[in-house]
């Protein structure tokens, strides 16, 4: 994911829980950054889904990659 000055906020659910909200403003712009990392003891099926929220004057969020290691 990219930060950057107008970058904004996006929430993380994991298997239908908001987990967290991550803020991506940055006052240098930053590429390939990790914004948010999981490790289960086990192995199970999970779904993640980002939110962008709309962050008022900076609504913005750019994804650049998206890492799963099985």
């Amino acid at each position: 994911v990219s930060r950057a000055a107008t970058s904004g906020q996006a929430y993380v659910y994991v298997d239908g829980v908001k987990i967290t909200t991550v803020d991506l403003k940055s006052s240098t712009t930053l590429y390939r950054q990790a914004i948010w990392t999981k490790t289960w003891s086990t192995s199970a099926k999970h779904t993640v889904k980002i939110v962008v929220v709309g962050t008022s004057g900076r609504p913005t969020v750019t994804t650049d990659g998206i890492a799963y290691v099985k």
